[in-house]
Parts: C-alpha cells; structure tokens; sequence
C-alpha cells in the first residue's frame, strides 16, 4: 500500500503528546541501600523519585551492554537529575540535552517503601514512532511517575519506572557489514529500539526489588509506537519471564505497514551509507567511516522516513500475530489494548473532504481490487462536506483508517491470542475506546465546536496530569472535578491492571464471538458496548517465516494458509 500521502497514517507514525505535570519536588534528600551501593533520590510531597539510572552501555549500533550488576562507582549514586536524551531530530517540543550515551531509566516509588514491598512496577514506553521522545520530555516533565503515585487507589501503590531507547538513525541500521561484525554472538542488526527495552527489563528484573517493586509483577504500558512494542515486546527472543502484563495504548501492532523484511531495511540503510559517502569494499572501512560521523549529519542523511520494526528471523523471527500462531509469542500475559475515540486528525488536515476526495484516498490506500466495498459500507458515495454533517466525508474516512490500523489490529492479535491459548488466555483479554472530551485545557475542537479525543489525548488522564497538548512552555491550567475525578477512575483501572492482571470487575473480557469494548469517557458511567461493525474483513494468508515471505491482502472473501480474520 502506498501511504506517503496519508495525513492519517504520517500523524499515527510521527505525533505525540507533550504535557506538564504539576507535582512539584522538595528539596529533600532520600539515601537508598542497593546491592549496586547507595542511591540518593529526592522525595516529593507524594514519592521517592530517583532519576537518571544508567542501564546500558549505548555502542552505535551494537546490542547494548548491560549494567544491572555494575556496581555504583565509589559505591554511590547521586539520582537526582534525568540522564541525556537519545540523539534525535527536531520534535518542535522541548527535548532535553541529547547524547549518544542515553540509556537511563528513572525510578519513581511511594514513600517509606522496603525491599519487602514487593509493590506492582509500570514501565512506561513512550511514543514518537521510534524517532523521538524522552522519558525527561517536556516542561515540566510529561511522564512524571509521580503523579500516578499521588493519585492511586489508598491501597493500592505502585512503583512507575521510564525509560529512554535508540531513536530513528541510531535505531535502525540494518547493513551486512554489521550482521558479519559478530556472526556468532550476534548474526543479525537493526531493532536497537527493542534491544534497549529489554536490556532495561533485565535491569528491572534485577534490581527493582531493591526499590520496593516487585520483578514477578511487572506491566508494560505505552502509546502510539510504545503501544506497538508493548505488544512486539512479546514476539522477541529474550523476552520471555520479562513481564507479567500490558497495556497498548493507541497503538496498530500487527499492522503490516509498521514492518518491514531484511532486504527494504538494507535497501533504507544502504542509502544512508552512500549519503555519508561511507561506500567501501571492506566491511571495516564502511562501519569506521558511519560509526566517525557526526550523529548530526546521520539524523539529516536519516530524514523524515518511517522507522519500521524489522522481521529479521533471528531476534523477532515473526510479527505478533504470526509468532501468536507459531507458540513463540509470550504465554500467560493478561493484555489491555485500546484506542482513542478520535485518533486521526483528517478533518483538520482536509475539513472540506468531498466524495470523490475521500473515494481516491481509499482506493489509494487499498487499491482498486476491494474499495469500492469500503465505499459502500463507509457510505462514501453518499457523504457529505457539511461540516455539521453526522456523515461528513472526512469523518468516514477517517472511521476507515482507525478502523484498519487499530481497532482491526487489536482484533487480530486478541483472536489469535484467544484461540491460540484457549482457557489459559480467554480471561485476561480487555478492549477499550477511550473518549476523553472534558476539561483539557485548552480544548481541542473542530469548526462546529465538538471537542475531539485525539492520538495521545488519553495520556494526562493516565498519568493524572493537567495540561496544554504541547510544553515547550508552561501552561496554567486547572481541572474541574468532573475530569479530576474521571483522570482518577482511569488511573485506577490502569493500576488494578498491573496489580491484578485486569481492571476492575465490571470490565469484561474479551471474547470473538461477542467482542465488546469498554468505553472509556467521564460523561457517563464506563459502559462496554458490543462492536457492531460486521461489514469487512480481513484477511491474512500466506505467512512464512519472514515478513518477505508473505502477502497481505484485503479481500471479500479468501483463504489460504494460516488465514486470519477481523471481523469488526
């Protein structure tokens, strides 16, 4: 498919959410017996944060090297101030200071927690599709653990662990030269992104119940590309014992479009190396002149092109939902995915949208084979460009992508999942739609004044932030107690998940004869509803081994080998 062109899919890919917090820290110090040696932190009116936690060691594109029994040096740490950013390009938010070296985590704990808490722990993934973003983003700091602490159920902490990952360039090198550098220890290249997150889950592992948490009970949750790999996390060699549960918000893992094989990534990163006029004939000669190069002129010659997850056959052998039908994918995880009521902004991009507009951009999106039965189930003949319109045409459109990319790709691994696993998986499946049209500050609206709860909306409500969409500058905005209290009900369903391995009782599981999802939204009480949209499916057939070696095709009706289907 081609979708260079499509606002939607280029939003999803690139656009996250920058908020400021509003706990504040003291000036108090807090000392720490870790079997690395003695950490200090600061304690907050709410918590114990220690920030800055080195992980790994970051070599350009070599598997990081582990810090998870190094020794603090001189047998202390002052954990006081975020580590660097990982080197990226220009988000038009606030990033901190960047460096190469950036594989830190920050710990952020309930105060007068012990070793023998054994207290859940959330790591957080944050978005930007594997281009940008920081666990330190943001003025005041976005991800601020904190703020869930502060706002959890009495008797229910937690420990909130951030991370920071490669990015983009950095991230996302697949060349021979580097498959051939270390065949034996390691026969393959590129994914560094995931690399990173799970040498910071064995950190985690390792060290984490020295902070009061708890290494047997551990949720992965994150948005847009964190979303994803919260859920591709699953698929990687290595992962196993990791994690115990997950939360994907606003994320299209399984998505085709968000792979890629071995021979496009080399292609990608072949013409990174001619652009740093790296060509050579020793594979030596290539790697020192890539590895001599300012990070700056990497990041140009990279560009503004998607970052893809690369089915390499060896560190992710198979996507999701294939590696679910395989037995590969991890078993015994309880699984929340879910997504944003108005997640792509297509009517901001083209408001005025017409039948014919609409028509082109999904026969662009599809092709010509099967459009014309979305034409007709999204009534695309028939829509209209009246902006107060219950049909405008940039709103069915729209329903479509968020339709293909998110709620269809929920399916597709929670079908698997279910019928893969059977009793073992059945109860630890939950689906979500989140409308969180409220009081944000200031509100997103359209030309007819309806608030929207765009990608990354639903983040200060998990986190019990009060916020502006961006913060290269602090913002002074205040909650009314209806969205206080909804951030709240969200943030106690998110902390059930971890604690338990699901949110609270009256959120039912999912099931693909009956699939309901859980709306989320502060204007009534949470209430699932029944998916009704049971006009097309999709179908997935021809899996191999590696992503080149399979087709994926929309179709009315098909079959083949290892079919799958969403029915939505």
């Amino acid at each position: 498919m081609a979708y260079r062109n499509l606002h939607v899919l280029r939003f999803w890919l690139l656009c996250f959410i920058l908020l400021p917090t509003i706990i504040t820290t003291t000036a108090a110090d807090v000392g720490l017996q870790t079997r690395k040696g003695i950490i200090y932190g600061q304690q907050t009116q709410y918590s114990n944060e220690y920030l800055g936690i080195q992980y790994a060691k970051a070599d350009r594109w070599k598997p990081p090297i582990d810090l998870g029994s190094e020794i603090f040096p001189h047998g202390s740490f002052q954990a006081k101030s975020f580590g660097p950013c990982c080197p990226q390009s220009d988000a038009g938010v606030f990033i901190p200071i960047q460096d190469e070296q950036c594989l830190y985590l920050n710990i952020y704990t309930p105060l007068n927690t012990t070793n023998q808490s054994l207290l859940p722990v959330l790591v957080w993934i944050h978005g930007g599709g594997l281009q940008v973003g920081c666990s330190s983003q943001s003025i005041p700091v976005l991800y601020n653990g904190t703020n869930i602490i502060a706002n959890s159920p009495p008797q229910q902490p937690v420990v909130v662990v951030t991370i920071n990952y490669r990015l983009g360039v950095l991230g996302d090198m697949y060349l021979t030269e580097l498959t051939q550098e270390n065949p034996t220890n390691w026969p393959t290249a590129g994914n560094y992104y995931y690399l990173d997150m799970l040498s910071a889950l064995r950190w985690i592992n390792m060290n984490i119940r020295d902070y009061g948490g708890n290494p047997n009970n551990v949720l992965l949750f994150g948005e847009s590309s964190g979303a994803n790999a919260v859920i591709d996390i699953g698929a990687l060699k290595g992962s196993t014992n990791l994690y115990q549960h997950v939360i994907s918000q606003s994320g299209g893992a399984g998505y085709h479009l968000y792979y890629s094989n071995i021979s496009d990534a080399m292609k990608e990163s072949n013409k990174i190396v001619q652009q740093m006029n790296c060509t050579n004939d020793r594979s030596q000669a290539v790697l020192a002149c890539l590895r001599n190069s300012s990070i700056s002129d990497l990041i140009t010659a990279y560009g503004i092109r998607q970052t893809k997850v690369i089915i390499d056959g060896y560190f992710l052998p198979f996507y999701p939902p294939l590696a679910i039908n395989k037995g590969t994918y991890n078993q015994d995880i309880s699984m929340m995915i879910g997504r944003n009521e108005y997640e792509s902004p297509m009517c901001f991009s083209n408001p005025d949208m017409n039948s014919t507009s609409a028509i082109a951009l999904v026969t662009q999106g599809l092709g010509q084979k099967w459009a014309h039965v979305i034409v007709d189930n999204y009534q695309l003949n028939t829509c209209s460009t009246n902006r107060n319109a219950t049909n405008r045409c940039c709103d069915m459109a729209r329903l479509f992508f968020t339709d293909l990319v998110l709620d269809c790709s929920a399916r597709r691994i929670f079908n698997n999942l279910y019928l893969k696993y059977e009793q073992q998986q059945q109860q630890k499946l939950f689906w979500y739609h989140f409308d969180c049209n409220s009081g944000i500050c200031p509100p997103k609206s359209i030309e007819d004044g309806r608030g929207l709860c765009l990608h990354t909306a639903e983040i200060p409500y998990v986190f019990g932030t009060m916020s502006d969409m961006y913060s290269k500058n602090l913002h002074n905005c205040t909650w009314d107690n209806e969205t206080k209290t909804f951030s709240n009900q969200v943030i106690s369903h998110w902390i059930n998940m971890a604690t338990v391995g699901e949110p609270l009782k009256e959120w039912p599981n999912y099931n693909p004869s009956s699939p309901k999802y859980f709306q989320i939204t502060p204007y009534h009480d949470f209430s699932p509803l029944l998916s009704n949209r049971d006009y097309w499916e999709y179908r997935h057939f021809r899996d191999h081994q590696h992503i080149d070696d399979y087709v994926l095709e929309f179709e009315i009706s098909g079959g083949g080998r290892d079919e799958q289907q969403c029915t939505l």
